[in-house]
């Protein structure tokens, strides 16, 4: 079976956040975004993200994200507050398999709540209305409030990279985490 491209950059609603499609008006909070993740790791790469250390890049790069059908890049907006707090992607769609990777990043004070929800938003997303198989992502082993909303969200841990990235405290292993679509039971 071969899942269809993404059709479109859908809004998710829930209760502590909404997931929109990213505008050239979010790009100042993914540059602080990508600065914040850079002094760990970020978990950009390997989701096709460039090296957005500027503004006008990152406005550049959310211009050009609505027009492509093989990734879906949101942003986190708090309802509160109805400001960015961080991203959601989708990307590297293997339509032949019916699988891709995500991310979900988060500025500074956001995050369980927060994390949580917008994780169950877009799995939710790829995995009934994009109709996909599989969500694969990779986690730094450093970054445990994360793996804890993928494993949450019912991301099953299938195996670690070790040492496969350069943190600013060393070396630190990379851990590998997917859910299928027969693993949801909510």
């Amino acid at each position: 079976m071969t899942a269809p491209a993404f059709a479109h950059q859908p809004v998710l609603t829930g209760e502590l956040v909404q997931l929109r499609p990213a505008l050239p008006d979010d790009a100042p909070g993914l540059v602080a975004l990508m600065r914040e993740e850079a002094l760990t790791w970020c978990p950009g790469r390997g989701t096709g993200v460039p090296a957005l250390d500027d503004l006008a890049a990152a406005q550049q790069w959310y211009a050009s994200c609505g027009r492509r059908g093989d990734r879906v890049d949101l942003a986190v907006v708090d309802r509160a507050t109805g400001s960015f707090i961080g991203e959601a992607v989708l990307a590297e769609l293997d339509r032949d398999n019916a699988s891709c990777r995500c991310r979900i990043g988060l500025l500074g004070p956001y995050g369980d709540g927060h994390r949580d929800e917008a994780t169950r938003l877009l799995l939710g997303y790829a995995l009934d209305e994009a109709g996909l198989h599989r969500v694969e992502t990779q986690v730094a082993a450093c970054h445990v409030r994360a793996r804890e909303a993928y494993e949450a969200a019912g991301f099953v841990r299938e195996g670690t990279r070790r040492e496969a990235v350069v943190t600013s405290g060393g070396r630190t292993d990379v851990h590998v985490l997917a859910v299928l679509a027969g693993d949801r039971t909510a």
